[in-house]
């Protein structure tokens, strides 16, 4: 082990990313392994013990022992790959640190939240209240694209920010009019982002911070080349979750987490799924700033956050927001612009 590793910020990430997808053991088990000391970080301490500590202090199976010797061999080499894709851009994010989405921890069960995201570009956006736009069984009508462009395009007006799933169809569509348009959103990729190569417009969009890319998946992964990407179910399940709130164009409405606000086109018919109706930016606004405020850390958020009866009160949105720690500047701006003016 090279004393620059034992040393290295990034050595906690490096680990948990090595354990989860290069390791060979189950996810199951590197979960296990990473989650006994998550809340210390204790990980990346134990591996600059030694091996010998680290096996007895992660209660190694004797054979899992000989893996860790292995890779204290062979980790320059680990580190020295994961040091150039950070070069590229890369960007990881622990469960356990600052900045991690709220929304993942509300919205997924714990078993299926990821221990490790994988970022690139403008990481600041993340911290926005986000609204997911979701099309169910059939592709939603001309109308239904056309008003879902204006009503996202409103919205990021307001301060909030348009979530996307990188597949074909409307997302593309509406991924192609926020590049134009300059607009910044979020893109969800059902890939490795290492094995993803941006077009060049939205490779101009990260550069300028207007865009961000976002994977909870292993970074050299890459779909088939034919037939379906078995993981874009899995991609489709995450962006929801990372969404404060859904925005429903097509039949069937989909069934929203508790908690999470879901909006309908008005043309569709209430199934009793998303009860709440687009009216206006201002007001759909305030009520994804709402649903974005924060919760204490550790604490599993499972109770619902029914629309209130009155307008709700910028002031009062931002002053629960400090309560629960940094608020991103355009967002305090934005709420303290809408108090000005009611």
């Amino acid at each position: 082990m090279s004393t620059a590793a034992s040393f290295s910020p990034h050595l906690e990430s490096d680990l948990w990313r090595w354990l989860l997808f290069e390791s060979g053991l189950s996810r199951r088990r590197a979960r296990e392994i990473i989650l006994q000391g998550a809340q210390s970080n204790a990980l990346s301490l134990f591996w600059q013990a030694g091996p010998e500590i680290l096996a007895q202090q992660l209660a190694l199976s004797p054979d899992e022992t000989p893996l860790f010797h292995k890779i204290y061999e062979n980790w320059a080499a680990y580190e020295a790959r994961f040091d150039a894709e950070r070069r590229g851009g890369l960007q990881t994010l622990r469960i356990n640190e600052p900045g991690y989405p709220d929304t993942l921890i509300r919205f997924l069960p714990s078993e299926r939240r990821p221990l490790l995201l994988f970022l690139r570009g403008e990481t600041g956006l993340l911290e926005m209240p986000m609204l997911l736009p979701v099309a169910e069984a059939l592709p939603p009508e001309e109308d239904a694209v056309a008003w879902a462009l204006d009503a996202l395009a409103e919205l990021a007006a307001e301060g909030a920010l348009p979530l996307l799933i990188a597949r074909a169809g409307f997302e593309a569509q509406a991924a192609r009019a926020f590049l134009d348009a300059g607009i910044p959103f979020v893109l969800v990729i059902p890939q490795g982002l290492t094995a993803y190569a941006p077009p060049r417009g939205l490779q101009r969009a990260l550069d300028a911070g207007r865009a961000m890319l976002i994977s909870p998946f292993q970074p050299h992964w890459r779909p088939p080349t034919e037939g379906e990407n078995p993981l874009l179910p899995h991609a489709v399940d995450f962006a929801r979750s990372l969404a404060h709130a859904l925005l429903a164009l097509s039949s069937p409405v989909p069934a929203p987490v508790e908690g999470q606000p879901c909006f309908r086109y008005p043309g569709l018919a209430d199934e009793g799924r998303c009860t709440e109706v687009y009216e206006d930016a201002e007001s759909f606004f305030l009520r994804l700033a709402e649903s974005a405020t924060p919760h204490p850390a550790g604490v599993m958020v499972t109770a619902s956050s029914p629309q209130p009866e009155e307008p709700v009160d910028p002031v009062e949105i931002l002053e629960t927001l400090a309560r629960g720690g940094d608020i991103p500047p355009a967002l305090a701006d934005r709420l303290r612009d809408l108090s000005a003016s009611n």
